[in-house]
Formats: structure tokens, C-alpha cells, sequence
């Protein structure tokens, strides 16, 4: 069984449609991560949209590993999840889960995970969240921003723990290090000196605390293009295999 991953969908009906197709070619799929903003917490858990995009992700074969982004709810208990231990499988950890939608699960910051793909066993540390640069568009339109929607001070000092005690092998992720992030893809219009870059200087201080020649390959979403290079890989709409 292998494990694939893809960037942000945003409750597209017709991306969860591709990743469904997609394991009819594709069989042995058992995983797909996805980095950050899936889209299936947003309206709320009674909201007919809400279960409309649920319903249709619950077709998918394979099982959706959901790293949280900026234009998304948190899971919670309020909304009918529990947190569980996932202990067999291709991706084992602890993670929030929803008894009605089997095949959803979401990663929980500060995580460490053990991933078995096809050639070797990764451990991988999660850390989602972003600063929402269209924040006073969306909600001068009445959309849905969260304040929580950037990793907190607890959260970050977990992550810190983690990336010094546990020998990390990829970073999961959906923003990036400010060293990584693509500013050939920024918002046109955006005068980005408003823009909260904190998560960023997180993680470009995490990414210093990895030793040189231990340095983990970075995989992150949130920009809207795929991109691949030696030390980092930005998804969007591609789809590849985690190996």
C-alpha cells in the first residue's frame, strides 16, 4: 500500500472527485495527506453544504490524512470527534476522527507520526496553520475566518520539543519557512508589509534547529502552485506519492 499526497482543496467537490478516479488507477493508495485547507470544516457540522462535501469525500477509497490550514475549522468535540491512536496502517499516530466519515482523519499539531511507505519508515512532525493574508476581504463579505487559525504559543513550543528530541525525517506542514516561501505566488495587490509572516519565522527557527546534515524534507501547501526542489516540495492541485 502506498501513501500519496496533494495540496489544498478547499471543499472542491470535483478535487475529492479527482482523488477518487485517481484510486481507481492508483489501487494500492491507502493514504492521501493533505496539506492543510481540505475544506471539510468549514460551514459546521449541521450545515447542509458541510455534509454535502463530506458525503462526497466519504466515496473516496482510500483513507484522508488532513493537515489543518488557515480557511478552516479546527476539529473538535463539540462537532461529534474524538481524538484517537491510530496504531495500524500506513500512517500510525494519534488524531481526530469522526465515527459518521471513517475515512477522514485529522493530524493534531505538535504530532509526531510514524509513516510506512512503499521503501522506507518516515517519522514525521505536523505542524498546520497560516496567517489568512485575504483576512479583511473575507470579512467584510461575511466568510468565515477563525482567530485560532495560526499555530499557538503551546503549540509552537511542543513543535520546538519535538523537532529537538525525535530525529525527524519530514516535516508536514501547511505553510512554510520564510526562506521557502514563493514570492512569485503572492496576491497581487497585497501590500505585504500588513502581512503576519510569524508562522513563517516559526518554522524558518525549526528549520534551524535540524543539524545540517539531518535537515528534513519539507512538504507544505497554502500557495496555490507545485513546486519541487531538493529541500522542500509546495503542492496544489498534483497529486504524488510519498517516498
Amino acid at each position: 500500500m502506498a501513501v500519496y499526497m496533494t495540496g489544498d482543496i478547499h471543499g472542491n467537490p470535483s478535487r475529492f472527485y479527482d482523488l477518487k478516479s485517481f484510486c481507481k488507477v492508483h489501487p494500492d493508495a491507502e493514504w492521501f495527506i493533505c496539506l492543510g485547507d481540505v475544506g471539510l470544516n468549514y460551514y459546521g457540522e449541521d450545515h447542509p453544504q458541510e455534509m454535502y462535501i463530506k458525503n462526497i469525500a466519504d466515496e473516496i477509497p482510500a483513507k484522508l490524512f488532513c493537515i489543518h490550514g488557515n480557511h478552516e475549522r479546527r476539529p473538535t468535540e463539540a462537532d461529534g470527534y474524538k481524538q484517537i491512536d491510530v496504531t495500524e496502517g500506513a500512517i500510525q499516530g494519534p488524531m481526530m476522527w469522526h465515527a459518521e466519515h471513517p475515512n477522514q482523519y485529522f493530524a493534531i499539531d505538535g504530532a509526531v507520526y510514524t509513516i510506512f511507505t512503499s521503501d522506507r519508515v518516515l517519522t514525521a512532525l505536523v505542524c498546520g496553520g497560516a496567517y489568512s493574508v485575504d483576512k479583511d476581504y473575507r470579512l467584510r463579505r461575511g466568510w468565515h475566518w477563525w482567530p485560532d487559525e495560526q499555530p499557538n504559543e503551546l503549540t509552537k513550543g511542543l513543535v520546538r520539543l519535538m523537532a529537538t528530541e525525535k530525529q525527524i525525517d519530514i516535516m508536514l506542514t501547511h505553510t512554510c519557512p520564510l526562506r521557502f516561501e514563493p514570492t512569485e505566488l503572492f496576491i497581487s495587490g497585497i501590500d505585504q508589509s500588513t502581512v503576519d509572516q510569524s508562522t513563517e519565522r516559526f518554522f524558518d527557527e525549526i528549520y534551524s534547529l535540524f543539524p545540517a546534515y539531518q535537515e528534513p524534507m519539507w512538504y507544505f501547501g497554502h500557495f496555490h502552485g507545485n513546486k519541487y526542489t531538493d529541500e522542500y516540495v509546495m503542492l496544489f492541485d498534483d497529486i504524488m506519492e510519498l517516498k
